[in-house]
């Protein structure tokens, strides 16, 4: 049972760590074992609806899963949380669940995780195989990671055939004594003297920032059918293991090993070859910084649409409900992304139409600004986007054809201008057909990768997107046909009708638009890190710069004199 410490009692309120294993899952695969990953979802007290709170990383090739990642959510005694905990079998790198096999699911309160009631297993629900345990541990709070470093030699080799391909994950003890992962290496091949990449955890996930609390390091031979074998292990503290970096050597013992043979000694050695403290890169925090992230959108007006006058058009308004999918796509995206945005101006263009008034110039444009302004293409807030949407379509002669990379091409302009760490931006497409400028897409999105960009593509009306689902990368990073690849995934596709069909209720846009938000933004936070932490901008330096940028205004005498704290 958890433990409530005097405070937590006191609050009434802690937050939590989960730990989440499962064993004997359900093999969706042929020819290997399913991949899983554990989605934690919360229900709304109010409108009883699950909605996803935190998930686990993908462990290829196993149905005994042990996932390192933490669930973090905070518990508060006087209210019912509710909580499920579904498994998919993951093939691709889509963060859509509904692209993958489902595996079993667990509704449970978190009072009953809370009292150590899931800790030794319980089995899975809808048809899933095995069981899934899962043990609850206050958390530590802290914004900082160790950054740690390990090679080790003379490891004793596991394989037949070439060497052992070791890996280490990381354990620290809980408050019954047993031992939960924390964290893990990648997998050095073919390798007995491995260097591993350094690895990050946070220092209250690692050892509740205690020196001196119990760690375990445990060295396996990874194998493709899951079942990876112990190399060895040691058991150490955080001010043994960080006292002397590159010199102290720890012993790593295969216990099994040892009991059989008197002449053992171990079965190699681990060494810490470097190790420093650093701030935690989390989306979170970039945003409590001070972080901007700022919209730009692109709307089709190609010919495939259908004339605007028209009730089965795409871009048709009706005047008793003026939404459309166009006008759906826009409030779900813009309206989460204006309030991390402070002056709310956001630039709007077109593509693939003939735009009229005296700066349309005649021809089919493919980044008209629908302001009409060309050296100043923002507009005030969502609204302003939608009021320039439909005075656009008044005035549009809908054209083609549907290129994607001059819209592209200035998204990465206006990105280039602002790569201090401070800005961040979100350029939305919304497009009822296929590219016809597939080459220059790919080649633009290349290089938008390497900026502070990040692009959703939305898919209306009933069209094939076979091309987009492969500008969406989740089979890999992006490489255009020159070969060159992108440094990052920066794309994300969704259709909508395949978020109205799971909605269940195709009428519903409020429904339609809640789920469409949540699909398209999912894999945001993980980008906008990814950009900041390989440049190394850290949050504080996202909050220097916000302060430069948006100083606070002087307050008056008197209240800077009530504010100052009294003498001691």
């Amino acid at each position: 049972i958890l433990l409530l410490n005097r405070e937590m009692t006191a609050n009434l309120s802690t937050n939590l760590e989960i730990s989440v294993h499962c064993k004997s899952l359900r093999n969706r695969d042929v020819g290997s074992k399913s991949d899983p990953m554990c989605i934690l979802y919360e229900k709304d007290p109010i409108s009883g609806k699950f909605t996803e709170k935190d998930r686990s990383d993908r462990i290829e090739n196993t149905l005994d899963p042990v996932f390192t990642h933490k669930f973090k959510i905070k518990y508060f005694f006087e209210t019912q949380q509710i909580l499920k905990f579904a498994l998919y079998d993951c093939d691709s790198a889509s963060a859509d669940p509904g692209k993958h096999d489902k595996l079993g699911k667990l509704k449970i309160s978190l009072a009953e995780v809370v009292q150590g009631r899931a800790k030794n297993g319980r089995p899975l629900e809808k048809g899933g195989d095995g069981k899934i345990f899962i043990k609850a541990t206050e958390a530590v709070d802290s914004r900082e990671a160790y950054v740690m470093s390990f090679v080790a030699h003379k490891l004793d080799n596991k394989d037949f055939f070439g060497k052992s391909d070791p890996f280490l994950v990381f354990s620290k003890q809980t408050e019954d004594g047993t031992f939960t992962p924390v964290g893990k290496t990648n997998v050095v091949m073919n390798d007995l003297n491995p260097k591993w990449a350094a690895v990050e955890i946070n220092c209250g996930t690692f050892c509740d920032k205690r020196g001196d609390l119990p760690i375990r390091i445990q060295c396996f031979d990874y194998d493709d059918d899951g079942g990876h074998d112990l190399i060895g292990a040691v058991d150490t503290t955080p001010d043994q293991l960080f006292a002397n970096p590159g010199k102290t050597t720890f012993p790593l013992i295969n216990e099994k090993k040892r009991a059989k043979k008197k002449s053992y000694e171990n079965s190699g050695v681990l060494m810490l070859q470097s190790f420093s403290v650093q701030e935690e890169c989390q989306f979170i925090y970039y945003i409590q910084a001070g972080l901007q992230l700022s919209f730009i959108v692109s709307v089709d007006f190609t010919g495939s649409n259908g004339d605007p006058s028209h009730p089965k058009s795409l871009h048709y308004r009706n005047p008793q409900n003026p939404v459309n999918q166009y006008t759906t796509s826009i409030q779900a995206v813009g309206d989460i992304i204006q309030h991390y945005d402070t002056d709310k101006l956001f630039p709007v263009f077109g593509f693939g139409g003939v735009f009229g008034g005296p700066s349309g110039g005649g021809g089919t444009h493919f980044n008209f600004p629908l302001n009409y302004n060309l050296e100043n293409p923002n507009v005030c807030g969502v609204q302003g986007i939608l009021d320039a949407y439909w005075y656009t379509l008044s005035q549009v002669r809908l054209s083609g054809p549907t290129n994607f990379a001059p819209t592209i091409r200035a998204a990465i302009q206006t990105a280039s201008n602002y790569q201090s760490g401070l800005h961040y931006f979100v350029l939305l497409i919304i497009t009822d057909g296929a590219i016809t400028d597939m080459d220059k897409t790919l080649a633009a999105i290349v290089e938008a990768s390497r900026y502070p960009l990040s692009i959703i593509i939305v898919g209306v009306g009933d069209a094939e997107f076979d091309n987009m689902e492969e500008l969406d990368g989740d089979g890999g990073r992006l490489k255009d046909y020159a070969g060159n690849r992108a440094v990052r995934d920066i794309v994300q596709f969704v259709a909508l009708r395949d978020v109205l069909k799971r909605s269940g209720r195709a009428g519903d846009m409020y429904e339609s638009k809640a789920r469409l938000a949540q699909e398209v933004l999912a894999e945001i936070p993980n980008q906008v890190s990814a950009y900041l932490r390989k440049r190394r901008i850290f949050p504080s330096d996202v909050f220097r710069l916000y302060q430069q940028a948006f100083p606070a205004p002087p307050q008056p005498a008197s209240e800077q004199s009530a504010s100052q704290p009294d003498n001691p």
